[in-house]
């Protein structure tokens, strides 16, 4: 049988990285898929950096999770449930998308068409949406800096797997010309209460807006527009902009390449710039660092950059954490504190990530706020587990 919610176990097995002898811990050695929210800037370690949080599928069951990052000790926060997430063929595949309030400790997840938080100390949980409808394709949520609002983003799901229909058009020719699609941003208060529509837009789609860390009232949006969506967009319009809530108004971070479709982009620590990288109309991938007004301050171009990967920010230094791009199975850190770029290994994180696990196979590297930490999942022979190297 599957852990049950209030239990606490340790698996967890401590190793040295072979590239660089830094201290590592295996956290998750047994279960199926392990896996930590994503790449966004501070959402999956508490404020003081001491916990993580993780979702666990164990013999078909899954739940949320919490594990002392230093011991290896794990908290299963809910109970096992097979409703864990979305049907297979959704978008970044079946297992919920999370969201840590490092401050209060709230871990806002969503399960299958809800949005649910649960408290990493009292295990006290609460329903913030019940059900957004089967109309729409639920994003990863996100907490602002204040701690007192969730977004959630929704996307219009294929109408043919909405009503449960064999699918005659694949969603991206369905959706070719834009009509039909219509972005929208969701909003409820942490403390729950009534969600609201905060900001929406026809004739493309989103699944992220990671809010501001300091500011509450700036979220980076991505904006998908038809025929290639993230891969690509229309080709001419910047992928990636700052929304202001309160009044709605859009600032562009446009690239220098000539392929404007940055891709991964996240918030530096401090809130006062936007990492991002995507692929070059040279070759490769460029990999770049704007302020929230727009302008470029680093953008180079890794012509011989090969390999798919995510970018992150680092907590107390000046560089970009990769998991990909430069190397398949290497974390490192990118400088861009000088005008030329500088690579240092972090460590291996050793993923195979072509496999049917889909995202869930990806590194999806964090930093811990004090910068003690990088966090980062593995797949191998067909599972997923969750790692830590101290740094």
């Amino acid at each position: 049988m599957p852990p049950r919610k209030g239990e606490t176990w340790n698996e967890s097995e401590a190793y040295k990285d072979a590239w660089t002898l830094r201290d590592c811990r295996r956290l998750t050695p047994y279960g199926e898929i392990n896996q930590t929210p994503n790449y966004h800037t501070n959402i999956g370690f508490t404020a003081d950096s001491e916990f993580l949080t993780f979702w666990t599928l164990r013999e078909g069951q899954g739940a949320v999770c919490k594990v002392h990052v230093s011991t290896g000790d794990i908290t299963q926060l809910t109970e096992p449930t097979p409703d864990y997430g979305f049907e297979p063929h959704i978008q970044g595949g079946p297992y919920p998308r999370m969201c840590l309030a490092p401050q209060s400790r709230w871990l806002a997840y969503t399960e299958n068409r809800a949005l649910k938080a649960v408290h990493l100390d009292t295990l006290e949980e609460k329903t913030l949406i019940a059900d957004v409808g089967r109309e729409y394709e639920v994003g990863y949520p996100t907490i602002s800096a204040d701690e007192k609002q969730v977004i959630l983003p929704l996307s219009p799901m294929h109408p043919e797997v909405a009503a449960g229909k064999r699918v005659s058009k694949h969603y991206y020719e369905h959706f070719a010309s834009g009509e039909g699609l219509r972005l929208k941003l969701v909003h409820v208060p942490l403390a729950g209460g009534e969600a609201e529509v905060v900001y929406e837009e026809e004739g493309c789609r989103s699944f992220h807006c990671p809010h501001s860390p300091v500011d509450p009232d700036l979220v980076l949006l991505d904006r998908d527009f038809p025929p290639r969506y993230w891969s690509g967009s229309d080709g001419t319009r910047t992928r990636i902009w700052v929304l202001k809530l309160s009044t709605g108004e859009l600032t562009e971070l446009a690239s220098q390449n000539a392929q404007p479709h940055q891709v991964h982009a996240v918030w530096t620590f401090d809130g006062e710039n936007v990492i991002y990288h995507g692929r070059s109309a040279n070759g490769g991938y460029y990999i770049g660092l704007c302020d929230k007004q727009g302008n470029t301050i680093r953008e180079w171009d890794f012509t011989g950059a090969g390999h798919y990967g995510h970018v992150a920010a680092m907590a107390g230094r000046p560089a970009i954490i990769l998991d990909g791009n430069v190397s398949d199975n290497l974390l490192t850190w990118l400088y861009y504190d000088g005008d030329q770029p500088r690579l240092e290994v972090i460590a291996a994180h050793n993923s195979e990530w072509n496999t049917v696990l889909g995202q869930a196979a990806h590194p999806h590297q964090l930093s811990s706020p004090d910068g003690r930490w990088i966090s980062f999942n593995t797949a191998r022979r067909g599972r997923t587990e969750v790692h830590v190297v101290r740094v």
